[in-house]
């Protein structure tokens, strides 16, 4: 029988929100940790399994936001289960996946973008960004699509300045693929650079590494 995976991480989460209020001697809310939204079966399963396989060792920080008491950062949760995904299922080197300080490292600036899929020194394959929810996805995608039909133009002259980010970090990085990952839900666009500009080809989700590298 399959792990029930999204309660398996919610009871991980209290004793670890139970442990964090202990050190810091904050009593545990009576109505327990809220989670919202809901843990997804997938995000969950691939948080749990990176864990397992020592993918990560995540801080407080990164789980936990706020003052006491502590509230859950909902995208960590999510960024961490998409680089577990990313190798685990995709068949990414950890090595390949850039994140945090490594990801700043390769960024000139902040646009946006959580995870790196960085196969080569000189190649930026994919740029990650992680969302709350699904429908966020949408507008994200819609977005994109808005400033890349209306081609080069700053933020403070885009109607769209909460993603114009993300569009600039594709305009400047040109990677294959930019993937934007919610609680089991996803949105992979495939970047075609044409004579005329960028095209934005939808796909189902970001294909995994041997198939990448087979073409």
């Amino acid at each position: 029988m399959e792990r029930d995976w999204a309660d398996e991480l919610a009871h991980w989460l209290q004793d670890r929100c139970a442990g964090l209020c202990g050190s810091i001697g904050q009593p545990v809310a009576l109505s327990g940790l809220r989670i919202h939204p809901p843990l997804g079966t997938e995000e969950a399963k691939y948080f749990l399994l990176g864990l397992e396989a020592g993918l990560f060792r995540p801080d407080d920080n990164e789980i936990f936001q706020g003052d006491p008491p502590p509230r859950i950062f909902r995208e960590g949760i999510c960024q961490l289960s998409t680089v577990s995904s990313l190798i685990l299922k995709r068949g990414w080197l950890p090595r390949q996946i850039l994140t945090g300080t490594s990801l700043a490292e390769h960024c000139s600036q902040d646009y946006g973008v959580n995870i790196l899929v960085k196969p080569s020194e000189d190649k930026i394959l994919a740029g990650v960004a992680v969302k709350r929810t699904a429908p966020e996805l949408q507008k994200l995608v819609m977005d994109l699509g808005a400033c890349f039909r209306r081609g080069p133009h700053s933020m403070d002259d885009c109607g769209f300045p909460q993603n114009h980010p993300r569009y600039e970090f594709c305009a400047v990085y040109k990677p294959v693929y930019f993937w934007a990952v919610a609680p089991d839900a996803d949105i992979c666009l495939k970047l075609i650079q044409t004579d005329g500009g960028t095209e934005l080809q939808e796909l189902a989700t970001l294909p995994a590494r041997s198939l990448i590298e087979s073409v």
